[in-house]
C-alpha cells in the first residue's frame, strides 16, 4: 500500500462518509488508518449555499492534504485546491496501482508464492518501471526480456508475471486509412504498382505491433490501412508510407496522390 501516513501537499483519494452543515468527514482510501475532514470553506471555489449540491455520501474524490495529526490519525483536506487535471491523473494512478496489484496476486498464485510477497515484488517492479502495471504492459509491448533488467526478481515470479501478462494485457488497436491514387504508364505499370504496394505493406509491418491492409477501391485508387497501438503513431506511419509511395511512383514516371479518410 502507501506510506504509513499522508503528508501535507499530498493528493489523496477520499470517500465521502458523513456530511454536516460545516463540512464533511471522509475516509482516506489509500490510508485506511486515517480519516479526514473537509471544512465547508474548502469544498469549492464558488459560494457553497448547500454543501450537498457539491458532494454526496459515498462519492469518491481527490483531495489535497492541508495538515496531518498522526496522533489523532486525522487530516485536514481540501477539494477546491485540486484541479481537474490533477484529479484525473490521481484517479488514473490509483486505478493502475489497483490493477497492477491484482495481476501480482494472480502471479503469486500461479507461482505458488505467498501473497505476503506481493508488496516486495511490487516495489521491485516500481523501481524499474514506475509501477507494477507498466511492468506487465512492457512484457507484452516490448517483450519478455524487459524483466531481465530487474535485479533480484526470482525466476518463478518472472515466469508467472510473463504468463499473467500474456493472458491479461491486451494491446490496444487503432486504425487509420488513406486512399492513394496511382497511375504508372507502360505495359508493366500494373506489375510495378503491385510491387510498390507490397513494399508499402512491408514498410508498415516493420514497425512494432503494426499491421497493414492494402486493397483495391476502384481505378485508380487503393486503400492503405495502418493498425497499431496509438493514433498518433499510426498517423505518422501512414503519412510516411504514403509519401514514400508517391515519390517512388514519380521515379517510375507515373503520378500519385493520397488523402486520409475515415477508417
Amino acid at each position: 500500500m502507501s506510506a504509513k501516513a499522508p503528508e501535507p501537499g499530498d493528493y489523496v483519494i477520499v470517500r465521502i462518509k458523513d456530511i454536516v452543515p460545516y463540512g464533511a468527514f471522509v475516509e482516506l482510501v489509500e490510508y485506511p488508518d486515517f480519516r479526514g475532514f473537509i471544512h465547508i470553506s474548502e469544498i469549492s471555489n464558488s459560494w457553497v449555499k448547500n454543501i450537498r449540491h457539491h458532494i454526496k455520501e459515498g462519492q469518491m474524490r481527490v483531495a489535497k492534504v492541508l495538515g496531518v495529526s498522526t496522533h489523532k490519525r486525522m487530516c485536514d483536506l481540501s477539494l477546491k485546491r485540486v484541479s481537474g487535471a490533477i484529479e484525473k491523473r490521481k484517479l488514473e494512478e490509483v486505478r493502475r496501482k489497483k490493477r497492477g496489484r491484482g495481476l501480482l496476486r494472480a502471479a503469486a498464485k500461479l507461482a505458488s508464492r505467498p501473497e505476503s510477497e506481493v508488496d516486495k515484488i511490487e516495489d521491485l517492479l516500481a523501481e524499474h518501471f514506475g509501477d507494477a502495471l507498466t511492468a506487465f504492459e512492457s512484457v507484452v509491448f516490448e517483450g519478455e526480456h524487459v524483466l531481465d533488467e530487474v535485479k533480484d526478481l526470482p525466476a518463478d515470479w518472472k515466469s508467472a508475471i510473463i504468463a499473467i501478462a500474456k493472458k491479461s494485457i491486451e494491446i490496444p488497436r487503432k486504425t487509420v486509412r488513406a486512399h492513394v491514387s496511382i497511375n504508372v504508364p507502360g505495359p508493366f505499370g500494373a506489375k510495378k504498382i503491385r510491387e510498390l504496394l507490397l513494399k508499402a505493406k512491408e514498410q508498415i509491418e516493420a514497425n512494432a505491433h503494426s499491421e497493414a491492409r492494402i486493397y483495391y477501391v476502384g481505378a485508380p485508387r487503393y486503400a492503405i490501412e495502418v493498425t497499431t497501438t496509438d493514433y498518433k503513431v499510426a498517423d505518422k506511419i501512414l503519412a510516411s508510407v504514403c509519401d514514400d509511395l508517391v515519390q517512388n511512383v514519380q521515379k517510375l514516371g507515373g503520378s500519385a496522390s493520397w488523402e486520409k479518410v475515415e477508417a
